[in-house]
Parts: structure tokens; C-alpha cells; sequence
């Protein structure tokens, strides 16, 4: 997640990006959208995974800790995306499959979800130890976790358009561009500012 453009990896495009959100993706806000809340957030208990089957396999959920060493630990991920990463990332830091000069923006990205709160949509490419790279299409939103200084970031990683140039992975199972395009979705406190 992050919300800096555009992408400094070379990524050239061999297919389509999207630039429109999918059915998927407003699915995914749907289900979000049905779940109780407490003020405009649902709390992850809340979140029963049957009851959006459709989606399960692309979905993840990110614990988001913001203090002096932050870091967004893979709590859960689907069986697709586990199944492209070829790879278990469960309990590993996102932070670290993200270029040292985007992690500032994804952290900023991830404290205004859970601070502000809202949303977000946006397209972004993962490119994969084993050589190849896709373009997938990131809708996230905020929970509550137990901890109320520990919120969750949960979301829908929809594989969209077509392959694209890979580039090293520098020794980790994935690396994730940063954004081709981006945009905040309002949950009820206005959408962020984008900066770009």
C-alpha cells in the first residue's frame, strides 16, 4: 500500500492495467460495508471469512504497528495468493517486500486508513522469486484488532491485467512496486488528500 507515483521499478507493461476498480473489488467494499461497527470500523472478530467464500482465496489481513520500528506482520493470507508467492509469508513484515524508498509513503498510507479512517483502491505490480511479475489490484480497509493500538488492515489482492517485466526480487519471495494508480475510499471521515 502506498499512494507515491509513479513507479521508479521498470515494470513496462505487457498487458492492460486497470484504472477502473472491479467488480471484485467493489464486492470486497461490500462486505466490508455489512459488517457491525463500532463508530466506522468493524472490529476483525466481526469478520466471519464464510461469509464472503468468493473472495477468501485473494485475501489478506495485515497487523499494523506504527511506534518507533513500525512494521505490518502478514497475519492471514488467502490460498491464491499463497499459491503465486509459492512461498508462506504468514508472520513476515510487508514493510520488507517493499523498495527502502517507497516504505515511508506505505507507512504514511497505512496510519492514515487507521487514523483518519478510510479505504483505499489501487493497482500496483508484485514480482515473484520465481521470475515473473503481475499487476493486482489492492482494495483495503481498516478493523479494529484486541489491541486498540495495534488496528488490522484487511484486503482483496485481485490479480488484474496482464504480465509485466520482472525485476530481482533481491532474495525475498515477492518485492510490490509501488502504485500506477491509486485512490482513498471514504468509510463515513472524508477522503484523505492525495499528495501526488
Amino acid at each position: 500500500m502506498d499512494s507515491d507515483m509513479p513507479s521508479q521499478i521498470d515494470s513496462s507493461d505487457s498487458g492492460l492495467i486497470a484504472v477502473t476498480r472491479s467488480e471484485r473489488s467493489r464486492e470486497f467494499e461490500s462486505f466490508w460495508r455489512g459488517l457491525p461497527k463500532e463508530g466506522l470500523v468493524p472490529h476483525r472478530r466481526d469478520v466471519k471469512p464464510a461469509r464472503a467464500a468468493s473472495l477468501l482465496r485473494d485475501i489478506v489481513m495485515l497487523e499494523v504497528r506504527l511506534g518507533d520500528t513500525p512494521s505490518l506482520r502478514v497475519r492471514l493470507i488467502g490460498s491464491s495468493i499463497q499459491e503465486r508467492i509459492q512461498s508462506n509469508i504468514t508472520g513476515l513484515d510487508y514493510l520488507d517486500f517493499r523498495p527502502s524508498e517507497y516504505r515511508a509513503a506505505t507507512i504514511e498510507a497505512v496510519r492514515l486508513m487507521s487514523s483518519q479512517p478510510c479505504g483505499v483502491w489501487q493497482v500496483m505490480a508484485m514480482h515473484y522469486e520465481r521470475g515473473f511479475a503481475q499487476y493486482f489490484e489492492l482494495t483495503a480497509f481498516p478493523l479494529l484488532g484486541d489491541d486498540p493500538d495495534v488496528p488490522i488492515i484487511f484486503g482483496l489482492m485481485n490479480p488484474t491485467g496482464g504480465l509485466v517485466r520482472a525485476v530481482s526480487v533481491r532474495g525475498k519471495p515477492i518485492l510490490t512496486d509501488t502504485a500506477t494508480t491509486y485512490d482513498y475510499i471514504d468509510i463515513g471521515a472524508s477522503k484523505p488528500v492525495r499528495t501526488d
